[in-house]
């Protein structure tokens, strides 16, 4: 597998061929000088360019006549345009090549996401915080409390949603005991991520869930 920037050709006279991008700049055009010569009217003597950058491959538009583009956007002649894996250019409608770096490819590979706010495990009634699992664990009606919010995420949530989802229809709770479930889930979650408001008082409406995002 090679370990510098290449391009694949995918369509055109020497298809199926790898040219490595083992110096920069790296031409493109009809002229014979060209390190990847095209050879076809169509083409315009210095049709692009490849360069190097602070560890990136950006291809330019020379001020060709047929253009080049990039995943079928045509450049601005001159524009510097930085390519990822996979990116495919076409030069004037001529030949087709497709970008690839090893090396940038395997980055990306061991990048690890951030991991979201706090997410629910609803089979084992489990609440992770920040990829942490809350310990000891949340009381029943606080879990489905905090199920019911997670659920209906962004939208406004009632006292009476609350009422119904967390002890039925047939108990009579009154707004101080709603007020206290809400007030000991707010101080579990604070506990484990201080930095983030999960729960958002609407007043006169109810209340809103807002995770921290990934």
């Amino acid at each position: 597998m090679p370990t510098a920037p290449c391009f694949h050709v995918i369509q055109g006279d020497r298809e199926g061929i790898q040219i490595n991008l083992d110096r920069f700049p790296f031409t493109i055009g009809r002229a014979r000088e060209c390190d990847f010569v095209v050879d076809s009217q169509d083409v315009s003597r210095l049709h692009a360019q490849f360069e190097f950058d602070h560890q990136q491959v950006y291809v330019l538009d020379m001020g060709s006549t047929n253009g080049t583009y990039v995943n079928n956007r045509q450049l601005v002649a001159h524009e510097r345009f930085k390519l990822r894996a996979g990116d495919e250019i076409n030069v004037g409608n001529v030949t087709r090549l497709m970008f690839d770096d090893p090396a940038t490819t395997a980055q990306i590979e061991e990048v690890r996401l951030p991991t979201p706010g706090l997410r629910l495990d609803d089979m084992a009634a489990q609440v992770y915080v920040r990829g942490e699992r809350l310990d000891p664990p949340l009381s029943p009606s606080q879990f489905s409390l905090l199920s019911l919010l997670m659920h209906n995420e962004d939208a406004v949530v009632t006292r009476e949603d609350i009422r119904q989802y967390v002890w039925g229809g047939d108990v009579d709770v009154n707004d101080q005991t709603i007020d206290a479930l809400v007030s000991r889930l707010r101080k579990r979650l604070n506990e484990m991520d201080e930095e983030h408001e999960y729960i958002i008082t609407r007043r006169g409406f109810g209340l809103m869930f807002r995770n921290r995002r990934a």
